[in-house]
């Protein structure tokens, strides 16, 4: 940290009377605690409106942009929900108003605010990670970001052995090869049910793969996300993940 960080730092104007004080901001937004909020201020750490904050009990208004080490603090609690989504709706990163999005299935304890990360389509059910802390969402979303994903799909006719090794063997879209880490027949089902291992695949990118060896799934179940099971989470519930889920979820690279 610089020795002259303070004696530069510049003061955003005088506190109002109305507004949030700016360590409250921090704190409800999930960044620490009051008392550490300050410290950070005090270091000059914090930006409001892309000036840099020294002052104590400085407020934060309506509109205002609020940095912490250059990232912008979200107003907002965050909150990390895992959903078990059922067929019929759309989960989508795109925006915009959708027919049965996943947001109707949480609406009622929390606002639109909280995005899905990634998207699904809807004949595919199972996990579905939903936040509004937006480091996490593009982090996860990122397709260089490893974590174990396990689907169970049904195709509408029987697939070879052929297949399930090309699979992991890597089959081409484009000028891109992708492969999964194993694919095999689901133990007591028919060869039209496959499980497949792979790390951070989109269930649409699943889909296209499927595709390139003439394998239509009518149905694509996400049994396990990152670690997070559904276990205890019947179709079409939601919980709110634990401290310990949440601190794993921010270690994956």
């Amino acid at each position: 940290m610089p020795q002259n960080i303070k004696k530069s730092a510049i003061k955003v104007g005088p506190s109002s009377l109305q507004g949030m004080r700016l360590n409250k901001f921090l704190s409800n937004a999930g960044i620490c605690s009051r008392r550490k909020a300050d410290q950070l201020i005090a270091m000059g750490l914090v930006k409001v409106n892309a000036k840099v904050v020294t002052e104590m009990g400085f407020k934060v208004q309506i509109g205002d942009k609020v940095h912490f080490d250059d990232q912008l603090v979200n107003s907002s609690p965050l909150v990390y929900l895992l959903l078990n989504k059922p067929k019929g709706f759309v989960a989508t990163t795109q925006g915009g108003k959708v027919k049965k999005s996943v947001q109707e299935l949480i609406r009622s304890k929390h606002s639109e605010k909280v995005q899905p990360i990634g998207d699904m389509g809807r004949i595919v059910t199972g996990l579905l990670l939903m936040s509004n802390d937006d480091n996490l969402r593009h982090k996860l979303a990122n397709p260089n970001s490893r974590f174990p994903t396990i689907y169970k799909v049904i195709l509408e006719e029987n697939a070879e052995t052929s297949d399930l090794e090309a699979l992991t063997k890597g089959v081409r879209i484009l000028d891109k090869v992708y492969k999964v880490k194993s694919a095999v027949f689901i133990q007591g089902g028919s060869k039209k049910e496959i499980g497949i291992d792979a790390s951070n695949l989109s269930p649409g990118l699943l889909k296209k793969i499927l595709e390139q060896r003439s394998l239509k799934a009518l149905s694509i179940d996400r049994v396990l996300l990152a670690g997070l099971t559904k276990k205890d989470l019947p179709r079409g519930r939601w919980r709110s993940l634990a401290d310990k889920e949440i601190q794993f979820l921010k270690m994956i690279s």
